[in-house]
Order: C-alpha cells, then structure tokens, then sequence
C-alpha cells in the first residue's frame, strides 16, 4: 500500500512549546533579523489552547462566518446567474467536518492533539480513520470561477470573460438582453460582499500571511527549541526517540494504514502525558500570542484594513441571508 502522508497543513495544528523560566523571557534574535523577539511576561498552565483567544481571531473569518459568507457567494452567484436564464448552483457552501478536538472560534487548530483520551483512543488519525475523515470532507464552497459543466455561454455570465485561459474578465457582453457585470456574477457577488468585483472574497491576505509567518517564527524561537529539547527528553524516558512532536506526528509509519496501530497510540499517549508534564501547550501559546501581537503592531495599517474587510464581509453576508 503506498504511503499516505500527513498533509502539510497539519503543521498548523502539531507543534507546542515549554517554558525555561517563569519570568519574562526574551529570546535573542536570530542573526540578521533586525525585529528582537516579542518579550513572554505570563504563560498559562494549559493542557488545550482550544478556547483561548489570540490576538489574530479579531482579523480572520471564524468558521461559522465564513460558512455565511460562503452561502452569501453561492446564492448571491446563482440569483445572477438566473437573470441571464441559467439554472446554477455553485457547490454547496459546507466546512470540512470538525474534529472533537478543534477551537470554535477559528479555523485552525495550532497545537496539534490536546485531548488524551482522542489521542490514546486515536493516536494521531482522524476519528474514525483516514477513509472516514476522506469521506467527511466537503468543498469549501464556490471560490469564484467556472466548473467543467458550464457551457461556453454560461462562463462568461459568470465570470465576464470569453477566454478559456481567463479567470475573470471585464464583463460587458450581452447575453439574454442584458449586460454581463464585471467579472460577471462571481465578480458581482464580491462587490455586494467585499465591496469590488475584484475584491477577495473571505480572509484577507496580509491576516492569512500573518497567521503563517507567526507560526513559522514561534516555532523557531530558541525557547521552542528549548522546550523542543525538554520535551524529546521526556519521551525518552518513556521509549520514544523523537527531537520534537511535528516528528512524532508524522513519523510515516502513522500514515500507511486507514487505523491507528497500537504503537501510534503508544506514543501518542506519552506524547499527551509530555505536554502535560513539561506545559508544552501553554508555552507555546504564550509565545505564539505574542508573535501575534507584534505582527499586527507591525503592520497596523494593513491588519485595520484587514479586520475592517471581514467585519464588513460578515455584516454583508448576514444582510445577503436575511439573519
């Protein structure tokens, strides 16, 4: 059976940290970076960071928001599209089915398991294996664009251009007696949602890059490396030689079978009992919080905008489904 790797998005759900001292901590900063490190004044005791908040939720779609504003594209697209005589539907506006151990209040879960029982009952699957979890997982939604059952006509109402190597275009031709919108409809919906028919719709990027880049940044911090150490130290202890837990997840012998194997479980126990021990989660929430903050201090102008962008985009969306 050929190998099946963890996806790399998982990355933004593995990795937790230790403290080495419990006053304020500065890491020194990396050579070449100009920017210190953000100071860690109180870190929290913390087995799950699920319900805690970070500074970047106030900038980016929670899941029950982006559903909405996904709904708001899809019926916003298919009314345009029937004015034009067309019957569409843009695929159905559903989030992948959440795992028991997530946050409610943002898509992504940055720490990876934090749950001992799922872990030990688990290890680092998906509940119900990797068919299962294949078979619960839907399309985001309709992005923009037209799907391979459109006719040449029907592409153009929705997307403004009559070129098949175009995603979008100006808009302007007359179809069914009336004027393609820029962009055609999916460019109309942006303008209701977002305010320009070639505006994004959902989160904004400079939000996006900032949630990638602090991850990036936390996890390289030499107190994470520190922690990275304390925690490999304990595994030990208990049989396991890995240097940090991204390694422990994704060790590929996880991945080869639809179920956990005894062993994953093994481990993945320790792994939950090594958090506890040495607080990997709350440290490394602590450090993650404040490389968070300083991204948005670091770019105030744009993260306002950005913020500005999903509030608007939620209100709009709200406005669109009639709640």
């Amino acid at each position: 059976m050929p190998s099946r790797r963890r996806p790399a998005a998982a990355l933004l759900t593995a990795l937790p940290l230790l403290l080495t001292a419990c006053t304020a901590a500065v890491a020194p900063a990396p050579d070449g970076n100009s920017t210190p490190p953000p100071s860690v004044s109180a870190v929290p005791a913390l087995t799950s960071a699920n319900d805690e908040p970070l500074p970047l939720d106030a900038y980016l779609l929670n899941p029950q928001q982006k559903l909405d504003v996904l709904k708001a594209q899809a019926l916003l697209v298919s009314t345009c599209m029937q004015r034009f005589g067309f019957d569409y539907k843009p695929p159905q506006a559903q989030l992948p089915t959440r795992s028991a151990d997530a946050p409610t209040t943002r898509i992504d879960s940055r720490y990876g398991r934090q749950d001992p029982a799922l872990m030990a009952a688990w290890g680092y699957h998906p509940e119900g294996g990797l068919s299962a979890a294949a078979a619960r997982t839907a399309t985001d939604g309709a992005t923009g664009g037209a799907d391979s059952k459109m006719t040449p006509e029907m592409t153009v109402v929705a997307t403004g251009s009559g070129s098949p190597t175009a995603k979008f275009g100006p808009g302007g031709q007359v179809v069914a007696g009336a004027k393609v919108p820029d962009h055609g409809c999916f460019g109309e919906a942006a303008k209701r949602l977002a305010g320009s028919p070639d505006a994004q719709v959902g989160d904004v990027n400079a939000a996006v890059s900032a949630k990638l880049a602090t991850l990036d940044e936390s996890r390289s911090d030499p107190r994470t490396q520190a922690v990275f150490a304390d925690w490999s130290s304990c595994m030990k202890e208990r049989g396991h030689d890995y240097p940090d837990p991204l390694a422990a997840m994704n060790d590929e012998r996880w991945w080869t079978t639809d179920l956990p194997s005894e062993q994953e479980r093994q481990v993945a126990t320790a792994d939950a009992a090594c958090r506890k021990q040495t607080n990997l989660v709350g440290v490394w929430y602590a450090v993650d919080r404040a490389y968070q903050q300083q991204a948005i201090e670091a770019d105030a102008e744009a993260m306002s905008r950005a913020k500005a962008t999903i509030r608007a985009q939620a209100q709009a969306a709200q406005e669109v489904l009639g709640h």
